[in-house]
């Protein structure tokens, strides 16, 4: 009975090399499909859509070469060529950028490095911004043939209260033991501001920060090629929404209306404060420009501005040796 059944099954697939491969093709995708859905594999949009034009593209191919007549062969490539151009608005319609994946924790790296490497812009809303000090304003600092716009939003550290809660949520998420207490928190953003400010100061970086009313787990960091979403858990996966979709241009506009509305932080400027080379900078340095630094909680215009160290964050207080070592920590060229 099976070999029967093969018999018709092969002698079918000689007479109509298309249905076959029609059949094939549509079996195919179905085990792809279930496989994906299951997560046995893992496939991006890209590669399905790609596989589907080159099976269509192969069974086009067939047909030309089977043995029906050619008002047949016309029909049926009047047919391909639907679909093929069916796929090809629906590619467009969904933009390379157009949806939203997870991307695993070995993968992540990578991704960042596409977007730094050719970006004219950059914005950054997170925690302690370790990353952005190591690696992102390093990188971002090589270009020398044009401007690069950079907008951070973090928390405030003159917040007492809210340094508290993000040292605490660090701490309840398991994160790395220096983090968690409220005093480096503070620190570690000091440190982060005065790197920006650097940057501002000594490249081709322009700046832009405003301080967050209250903190988040998620990090967002966004380039004109896309956006990657991660948690301070470093094994956990991350979302990646390439540019031109709607998730990617939603958040990028979120950002740019929130930072119209937040407190707005005012960068001092003076080569007395930002020696040329990062290597050179002292404690004194970092004292003189976090001194200098305003923040403007109305954009209001005619709006007087606040002197960041104050109260939790005074002068007094701080461990300006410790922050100058902190504001280039990790990075290395």
């Amino acid at each position: 009975m099976t070999s029967s059944r093969f018999r018709r099954t092969l002698s079918s697939a000689k007479e109509s090399p298309g249905d076959a491969v029609t059949g094939l093709t549509v079996a195919a995708i179905v085990v792809v499909t279930l496989l994906d859905m299951f997560e046995v594999i893992s496939l991006s949009q890209e590669f399905l859509s790609g596989a589907a034009i080159v099976v269509l593209s192969a069974f086009l191919l067939t047909l030309l070469n089977s043995r029906k007549d050619a008002f047949e062969q016309t029909q049926v490539l009047h047919g391909v060529e639907a679909n093929l151009d069916a796929i090809k608005r629906d590619i467009e319609i969904r933009g390379v950028g157009a949806h939203v994946i997870e991307i695993p924790q070995e993968e992540i790296g990578k991704r960042f490095d596409d977007l730094l490497s050719s970006t004219n812009s950059w914005r950054f809303r997170g925690g302690l911004g370790g990353w952005q000090r190591s690696t992102a304003l390093p990188s971002l600092s090589t270009v020398m043939n044009r401007d690069i716009s950079y907008s951070m939003h973090i928390l405030n550290p003159a917040d007492e209260a809210l340094c508290r809660r993000y040292a605490g949520y660090r701490a309840s998420a398991g994160q790395r033991t220096g983090t968690t207490d409220p005093e480096n928190v503070r620190d570690e953003l000091l440190a982060l501001l005065y790197a920006v400010a650097w940057y501002n100061e000594r490249t081709r970086i322009k700046a832009e920060v405003s301080f967050l009313y209250s903190y988040s787990p998620l990090r967002y960091d966004l380039s004109d090629a896309g956006l990657i979403v991660t948690v301070p858990d470093m094994q956990e996966r991350a979302i990646y929404a390439p540019a031109g979709g709607w998730y990617c241009t939603s958040v990028r506009d979120e950002m740019d209306q929130a930072g119209k509305a937040l407190p707005a932080v005012v960068l001092p400027s003076g080569q007395e404060f930002f020696p040329q080379q990062w290597r050179d900078v002292r404690a004194g340095h970092v004292r003189g420009a976090l001194e200098a630094v305003e923040v403007q909680p109305s954009r209001l215009p005619g709006q007087p501005c606040d002197s960041l160290l104050t109260g939790w964050a005074d002068s007094s207080n701080l461990d300006f040796e410790k922050i100058a070592s902190l504001s280039f920590s990790g990075r290395v060229g």
